[in-house]
């Protein structure tokens, strides 16, 4: 069922195939189903030993929306989705209730499931974990409801719902289920290592290379970063890039949003309208820039143009280039 499966999934309408899009580095760490079998069996107290009960769903390569998942699997009758977040999001929740309908309408197309039946159709038990490792500070574990972003002036339950566990796997945190889980250890003990020389000074690329080489020499992913030292450095300065880029946003909203509440506040004359016309400024400055800038993040993913996106983040001009370029 396996092949029918991911075919299905990748002939779900909406989404676009990009190959040339970069992998997370946390799924090409668990990549091997043995490693998998082993995270899930930590999560659930459980001890499955066959990887062949395991059947991969992840959308592999494909972009919806802008977003990719990270893991998606079936054991038994469990549906599981595992998502990595170096960044506090609040909207996982959504995500998962995207990614888990497409997979649950793909299950139904799988096994000829007829939606129009007076049977009830059987359905695998979703479970949605993200895995975080941001700088926020969080709880160990903490429940994101998709009901928290409905409003509140309405009466009764809501018709939909999705919970996203997250556990925060920053080093330090949650080490009873890190022990269970020697790649889970090893990727949380990496990324710590990868901070700690940030933190000391160093460049992204010297950071990163001091981490590989100290890791390896422990014995820590010692397999895949011996082997593909290449592969985890462009996937590390990909995310890192990122987060470049999204600072490059708000400093360049504050400065238009400085300046337009500059005239504002120059116009009425006024302490009070200067202070009005500042904070308006801002806002409406870190809002437009923002959203060009997420227009223009998306088209580049939706036209395969990776290198380009990358470039962008750390190059203002070339930002502006792309911006003119795409009329925005």
């Amino acid at each position: 069922m396996n092949n029918k499966m991911n075919h299905l999934i990748q002939r779900i309408h909406g989404y676009r195939v990009n190959r040339k899009y970069k992998d997370r580095l946390f799924r090409y760490i668990f990549k091997d189903k043995k490693d998998l079998l082993e995270l899930y069996n930590a999560i659930n107290g459980t001890s499955y030993t066959d990887t062949s009960d395991l059947i991969i769903t992840t959308l592999s390569d494909a972009i919806y929306l802008g977003m990719k998942n990270d893991i998606a699997f079936l054991i038994g009758n469990c549906l599981n989705l595992y998502e990595h977040q170096s960044t506090w999001n609040p909207n996982m929740p959504l995500r998962g209730l995207i990614y888990l309908t497409d997979m649950i309408r793909a299950y139904i197309e799988a096994n000829h499931y007829n939606l129009y039946s007076s049977k009830q159709i059987p359905l695998p038990f979703p479970k949605y974990i993200v895995f975080y490792n941001g700088e926020t500070d969080t709880r160990d574990c903490e429940e994101l409801c998709l009901s928290s972003s409905f409003p509140k002036t309405q009466k009764g339950l809501p018709a939909l719902e999705c919970r996203a566990t997250l556990i925060n796997i920053n080093y330090g945190h949650n080490q009873e289920l890190l022990n269970k889980s020697k790649r889970l250890s090893d990727y949380s003990y990496f990324i710590y290592q990868v901070r700690c020389h940030l933190d000391q000074g160093y460049s992204q690329q010297e950071a990163i290379d001091l981490a590989v080489d100290e890791c390896i020499e422990s014995g820590i992913l010692q397999d895949i970063l011996t082997t593909h030292r290449a592969e985890v450095k462009n996937m590390l300065l990909t995310t890192f890039n990122e987060k470049e880029y999204k600072k490059m946003l708000r400093k360049e909203a504050r400065e238009e949003g400085l300046e337009e509440g500059r005239k504002k506040g120059l116009e009425e004359g006024r302490a009070e309208g200067r202070a009005e016309g500042r904070a308006e400024g801002r806002a409406e400055g870190r809002a437009e820039a923002f959203r060009k800038c997420q227009i223009l993040y998306g088209m580049l993913l939706t036209d395969g143009r990776n290198d380009d996106l990358a470039k962008c983040t750390t190059d203002e001009n070339y930002m502006k280039q792309l911006l003119k370029e795409y009329g925005l």
